[in-house]
């Protein structure tokens, strides 16, 4: 059993738990750095409070799962697996910015979501590519 595709079983069910919560934290976060490249001499306080960290650690972890997928495709019987995890995992981003039509949604505010279908096929599409890595085939 490899216990590394079980951490990142644990993150992706993390974000598709809270997918609403990290797209308004990244949306939100755009809006701040564009409002800083408008206005550079005003000065900005950002709060991080205890959501905050706690998405800033899950990007972190988002990051080297993207990096644990490269690895996977470095090895020869793993680079299926690897492969298909970076393609999912760019799937709903990609969704999102590419405004596919049928995939996302927009709320009162503006902000931009993935669609509940479309969430739950990449999240099932990469629990069983993950859970195959994780009880070793």
């Amino acid at each position: 059993m490899n216990f590394i595709p079980l951490f990142f079983i644990f993150i992706r069910m993390f974000h598709f738990i809270h997918t609403k919560r990290i797209y308004y934290f990244l949306q939100g976060f755009a809006k701040l750095l564009e409002e800083k490249r408008r206005n550079p001499d005003r000065k900005q306080v950002i709060l991080v409070d205890g959501t905050a960290s706690i998405f800033i650690m899950y990007f972190i972890s988002d990051v080297l799962y993207l990096l644990y997928c490269i690895w996977l495709m470095v090895h020869d019987a793993t680079w299926t697996p690897g492969f298909l995890l970076l393609i999912i995992a760019a799937m709903e981003s990609l969704a999102i910015h590419a405004r596919i039509t049928g995939t996302y949604e927009v709320d009162a505010q503006g902000y931009v979501y993935p669609r509940m279908w479309f969430r739950y096929m990449t999240f099932a599409e990469t629990m069983f590519i993950l859970l195959k890595l994780f009880e070793g085939n």
